[in-house]
């Protein structure tokens, strides 16, 4: 495991025994998670050789037969995704070989005007829907259908689109049967929010051209090493009982991810998707809260500082960019001490400084370096969060997997479209 975790913020050592946690406090969170087994469906996902080869051939038909590749999804369906282009497809690239349109919304105006806009012919679709019955996905899916049929003929659609849903069940699989679709299966154990390692995000992925067999390689390294049902020897289990203590005995049930790299800023989405919907439940929950640094630091931080003391901040950073930007040294004298710095220097010395600043305050802080943002770290961070969130749930007595709430919505929704 290459990721580095600094939890060193948030103990009693670092900010005294009132906001930072005690020895005995952790001790207690450890007798809770006593038995627990970490062992996960989407654990394994990493070791699916067939799974990797056929999203790599697939991928390189699209590649060479398509301009455009539309995501057709929502929730987990989507953020993985969008996580995955921003942080491993160089911004502003030209060569990337696909445009990616990621449709997580059906607002009219928005969705009417990519389906206007889209030429048909060099246009991809993958639909994706874990359960087969999102109503979202489903409207945009016959939207497009007949948008395609226009263009391309009645049988020619076909060849533009692939399905990934549930392996037997469901409408979507149904309509994979009834049109003869290409289609990719979702694991039954495997939810849709952590879903982005399976089928879901390793298709796109791949037709981006993100080598998925290191995102799995970085992944498996995290499963690997964060096993054990010890607090000293996992530390995502570590972070979760921190976290967990962090709301439960210390009152502070705001959980901030504040990543400082615009790559890793849709990191924070996918986050706030997967620890509100995971552990948000029978009226408990933490409170997931996205940043970014060093943006946030001229919006949020004056809250962080001297606000109430009802959050803990993760700072997430990357020890090395991928691009050198170096300073002037005519740069005039009120600004000497950024002469002749890199641009990443700055951003690392604003990322010290807020850590050190939180620290001083008595603000709970953890530290997540990437030794770099590459398919195998972004691989590694994912799976981390997946086991931190999975455990969290154990110590908060309520199953982290499902999610009444959200489908008591999803039911209302049929029943108002019913009537109307």
């Amino acid at each position: 495991m290459k990721t580095k975790i600094d939890v060193t913020g948030a103990l009693e050592a670092a900010i005294g025994s009132e906001h930072g946690i005690t020895q005995a406090e952790l001790a207690n969170a450890s007798a809770k998670l006593k038995g627990l087994k970490i062992d996960y469906a989407w654990m394994k996902l990493a070791d699916d050789k067939k799974l990797i080869a056929d999203c790599l051939e697939e991928a390189a038909r699209v590649r060479k037969q398509f301009k455009n590749l539309v995501v057709l999804g929502i929730g987990g369906s989507a953020l993985g995704v969008r996580c995955l282009h921003q942080a491993l497809v160089p911004p502003y690239a030209k060569d990337t070989g696909l445009n990616l349109y990621v449709c997580d919304n059906i607002d009219p105006d928005h969705f009417g005007a990519l389906v206007r806009s889209l030429d048909w012919k060099e246009t991809f679709v993958n639909v994706i829907s874990k359960s087969g019955k999102t109503t979202e996905t489903a409207a945009q899916l016959y939207i497009v259908r007949e948008a395609m049929i226009k263009a391309l003929g009645a049988t020619k659609w076909k060849e533009h689109v692939i399905v990934t849903t549930d392996p037997v069940a469901g409408p979507m699989r149904a309509l994979v049967k009834e049109e003869n679709l290409k289609s990719f299966a979702v694991p039954p154990a495997v939810g849709g929010r952590f879903s982005v390692l399976s089928s879901v995000g390793l298709l796109p992925a791949a037709c981006m051209g993100i080598d998925i067999k290191e995102l799995l390689d970085g992944a498996h390294s995290v499963a690997s090493a964060c096993k054990e049902n010890d607090l000293e020897k996992n530390p995502a289990l570590k972070n979760g009982a921190i976290h967990y203590i962090m709301d439960a005995v210390k009152h502070k049930p705001i959980s901030v991810l504040m990543p400082y790299s615009d790559s890793l800023a849709l990191f924070s989405d996918w986050y706030a998707q997967l620890w509100a919907e995971s552990l948000g439940k029978s009226g408990i929950g933490p409170t997931p809260v996205k940043a970014l640094g060093v943006t946030d630091q001229h919006s949020q931080m004056q809250l962080y500082m001297e606000g109430p003391g009802d959050k803990i901040i993760t700072i997430v950073g990357t020890e090395k960019f991928k691009t050198k930007l170096p300073i002037p040294e005519n740069v005039g004298k009120d600004f000497d001490y950024i002469c002749g710095k890199d641009l990443g220097d700055v951003l690392h010395a604003e990322q010290k400084a807020t850590v050190g600043a939180l620290r001083e305050a008595k603000r709970p802080v953890v530290q997540v370096t990437l030794p770099e943002i590459s398919a195998f770290t972004l691989g590694e961070l994912i799976m981390f969060y997946q086991i931190q969130t999975a455990v969290t749930g154990h110590l908060y007595g309520i199953d982290p997997f499902n999610q009444p709430g959200v489908e008591l919505g999803k039911k209302l929704t049929r029943e108002i479209l019913s009537k109307g």
